[in-house]
């Protein structure tokens, strides 16, 4: 499938954004950011730092590059730097998907929300995905807990989605061999499969084989 590709951000940055606002306006807004001292450790942002390769991929055939984005978890938006005190956040109109790091990233509507997941698995009939939480707990002047400051906590939960619907899901032998059964798998062949292999069904690595092979026999 062919895109037409432009980018935005990378060296000078701002400069980048004001000559290629027209590539972005129809997918979000920019918002100036006041100028705050942060009291929280941690952060709600998915990546530690600004510097990601990106891509969005419209549902008209564009591909845009960006190369300082990050997933906003609080808000389930991602966002790109366009200078300082400035963001662009991006919504999911007429965006099919964002690749950032080689991983891709889609919105889907579960629990009374719009969420965004890390795509892990996806073989057209089911999907593995990546959901993503952060947790603000407040510090304490305790000193038997020791946590003076205020600090956000990122997790990670993984999900099934299957006939458009989105249901809890685990790195785990009886999770993955449920899926062989529906499908009509021997378990005994998937383990044997697996072991062979030197698979282990409870690493993320290991999971896009087993799921292949079991929708492969």
């Amino acid at each position: 499938m062919a895109y037409a590709q432009s980018t935005i951000g990378g060296s000078g940055a701002q400069q980048n954004y004001s000559s290629n606002y027209g590539n972005l306006q129809s997918f979000g807004y920019s918002v100036k950011l006041g100028n705050r001292l942060s009291q929280t450790d941690g952060s709600f942002y998915l990546f530690d730092n600004w510097n990601n390769i990106g891509a969005v991929y419209t549902e008209d055939k564009q591909k845009i590059s960006i190369l300082n984005i990050n997933l906003n978890i609080e808000r389930h938006t991602f966002e790109s730097k366009i200078n300082a005190d400035s963001i662009f956040t991006f919504n999911f109109n007429n965006i099919n998907k964002f690749v950032i790091n080689n991983k891709e990233y889609k919105n889907f509507y579960w629990d009374g929300d719009n969420k965004v997941y890390q795509v892990l698995y996806d073989n057209g009939n089911i999907q593995i995905l990546k959901g993503f939480r952060v947790l603000f707990v407040s510090g304490t002047v305790n000193s038997m807990i020791n946590r003076p400051r205020d600090k956000y906590i990122r997790k990670e939960l993984l999900y099934l989605r299957k006939d458009n619907k989105i249901s809890n899901f685990k790195l785990k032998k009886s999770h993955i061999l449920k899926l062989a059964r529906e499908k009509g798998v021997k378990a005994t062949d998937v383990e044997l499969y697996a072991k062979t292999n030197n698979l282990s069904f409870k690493k993320e690595k290991n999971l896009k084989r087993i799921l292949d092979y079991i929708e492969n026999n």
